[in-house]
């Protein structure tokens, strides 16, 4: 069940290890990691931009009352010392930040009159807990009061602990780095948060566990590998842990990309597993094998949802394979294409291979393999659109299912089960897939409701027993993660 009480954060670790049970008693160790090969990087990681928060303070008439009550005075000076601050934060922070203390009725969360409050040492002590949660505690640091002004030293501790408050919630619902600038192989739209909506719940709520529970992960896979890098720092054991420990501090930044609990039911497919496994009512039904990206034909890392079973289906064949696959057998035997079943059209019109002038673009140029026990895509595929044209398929060369690096495909994903899969989420029999291949006609078939399809890719995952397994970083992603997330740390130590 999900770990979503407040008792996690008031002893956070104890529940987690609870939760997790098997995950400390028996380890996966992982393969020896072979030579890989790097992502397509994007020039370097942008972090967000920063800037120093201005406040300005719009007179509300503090000053009078000030005369009656010292307590009220000592707020309105800190108020007003707002004013002169150069905290720096993320744009996004700052506005959020400006918004909250330029309100004429704005009050302060975290110090009165004379210091910081019960409510700014909750929030202090939860910051410390950051590195348990696979973030940098140094990122969410903020200096006590000090100096002689003491109205400016509240002043400039306010502020500052309310954007990192606003950082590590956010950092927490969505994580510290877009992964769309890591490299073109990831593709998510990443999930808002309310900043100026938080922060006047901070302000409101007189227990900080209300706001945290809200946007904090409650996956229980995430609780599991929180548990999991809490066993490596302490124990020194699991295989290579400095290597492990990396690789579920990538995997709950990961977790953080996908929504903040999975469906009932849903398909997850783990490219570094070479696996595939369906969901129903939460609760894993089917388990396959599943043939990957090449390394020069990367599986993408996004989110979907299924809509259509093809059964009999054709294949279009991409125009890089034909580029780069068949204008060198062509080059040999014009008509090489048609001995090996493929309709060509130029422009629509159908013509042999060896009739074609293949100096001419490409774009004019269609080559289809039809239907048949050939066809590079088998007896059906499983769509869920999206901008990568990948999706899940049977195959004819059933044999690439018995390697251990399964890294065969131009980036769709192959399926060890295909007519299982299929069934699944048509919430049908594989009989009935069967009768639906036995025409041998092409037909769509949409699922009676869409379900959605994680293609991802985690180098550290729990299994359905509580166990973290470990798998190699076998197109070399975690370190361009890990580059981006130093990178962000360095820019927020920046003044």
């Amino acid at each position: 069940m999900p770990l979503k009480t407040s008792s996690r954060w008031i002893a956070p670790l104890a529940g987690l290890l609870a939760l997790s049970g098997s995950a400390i008693a028996v380890r996966a160790e992982p393969l020896p990691a072979p030579p890989v090969t790097q992502a397509s990087p994007k020039p370097n990681y942008t972090v967000p931009a920063r800037r120093p928060a201005h406040i300005v303070r719009q007179d509300t008439g503090a000053s009078l009352s000030a005369l009656f009550d010292s307590v009220s005075g000592n707020q309105a000076k800190v108020l007003n010392e707002m004013g002169g601050l150069t905290v720096s934060m993320n744009n996004d922070i700052a506005d959020a930040v400006e918004a909250y203390y330029a309100q004429p009725k704005a009050k302060l969360i975290w110090v009165d009159g004379k210091g910081p409050t019960p409510k700014a040492a909750q929030a202090l002590s939860l910051l410390k807990q950051a590195d348990d949660w696979g973030l940098n505690a140094g990122d969410y640091a903020v200096a006590p009061p000090q100096g002689g002004d003491r109205a400016k030293a509240l002043a400039e501790f306010e502020a500052s602990l309310s954007a990192k408050m606003l950082m590590f919630l956010q950092d927490n619902f969505r994580g510290r780095i877009d992964p769309n600038k890591l490299s073109n192989y990831y593709d998510f739209k990443r999930k808002p948060v309310d900043l100026k909506g938080t922060i006047a719940q901070l302000s409101a709520t007189p227990d900080l566990m209300v706001v945290f529970d809200r946007l904090l992960p409650s996956n229980p896979k995430f609780a599991q590998l929180a548990a999991e890098l809490h066993y490596l720092r302490t124990s020194g054991q699991g295989g290579d842990s400095a290597v492990n420990i990396n690789k579920v501090i990538v995997a709950m930044e990961e977790m953080r990309w996908l929504p903040q609990e999975f469906p009932e039911r849903y398909v997850f497919i783990n490219q570094p597993a070479y696996m595939a496994y369906y969901y129903e009512n939460s609760t894993l039904t089917l388990s396959m094998k599943a043939v990957i990206g090449q390394q020069d034909h990367q599986t993408n890392f996004f989110d979907a949802s299924i809509k259509t079973v093809e059964f009999n289906p054709d294949w279009g064949v991409p125009q890089s394979i034909i580029r780069n696959e068949m204008l060198p057998h062509l080059k040999r035997d014009p008509a090489y294409l048609d001995k090996e079943g493929y309709v060509v059209s130029v422009k629509g019109k159908t013509m042999p291979s060896a009739k074609v002038d293949w100096s001419q673009p490409l774009e004019n140029i269609g080559v289809v393999q039809p239907p048949g026990a050939d066809n590079a895509l088998g007896q059906l595929k499983i769509l869920f659109p999206n901008s990568h044209d990948i999706y899940m398929h049977d195959t004819p060369a059933r044999g690439k299912f018995a390697s251990q690096d399964r890294m065969f495909s131009h980036g769709c994903v192959r399926l060890e089960n295909p007519k299982a899969m299929a069934a699944a989420v048509l919430k049908t029999s594989v009989e009935f897939v069967d009768q639906q291949i036995a025409d041998g006609a092409k037909k769509d078939m949409p699922v009676p409701e869409q379900v959605p399809v994680y293609v991802s890719y985690f180098t550290a995952w729990p299994t359905d027993d509580g166990v973290v397994h470990y798998f190699d970083d076998i197109y070399g992603r975690d370190a361009e993660t890990l580059t981006a997330i130093s990178a962000t740390t360095a820019s927020r130590a920046e003044s």
